[in-house]
């Protein structure tokens, strides 16, 4: 068993276990998140942009509250009927995409005039 994989089901683990402290649950899921966020961004580095730490903090948020719900759509309990995403990300897509493109100022107008 490679070392990544036996890491991941030790993460795993101490996610679902109930001894597990928040503190090092929330630190499993925040890597995780800025590893993913990583990728969606494009850069090779775990450090994320500055601008980009509100996106860490909402999704380590969202994934902390579906802890053991994980590939749920949604969960129901004594009335209670939590609806879950299917991407985290998906909501700050348009930034994502903005930051991968270069364009940082927002969507432009302009015209294009064929000769």
């Amino acid at each position: 068993m490679s070392e990544s994989n036996s890491e991941t089901k030790s993460n795993y683990a101490k996610l679902l276990d109930p001894k597990s402290t928040v503190d090092e649950k929330l630190e499993i899921i925040e890597k995780n998140v800025k590893a993913r966020l990583s990728v969606l961004l494009g850069i090779k580095t775990a450090s994320i942009p500055d601008q980009f730490n509100y996106i860490v903090d909402e999704v380590v948020a969202a994934r902390f509250s579906r802890i053991g719900n994980e590939g749920m759509k949604s969960s129901g309990q004594d009335g209670l009927t939590l609806v879950f995403q299917d991407d985290d990300f998906s909501k700050f897509k348009n930034e994502i995409d903005e930051y991968r493109t270069g364009n940082t100022t927002g969507r432009q107008r302009g015209r294009v005039m064929f000769l």
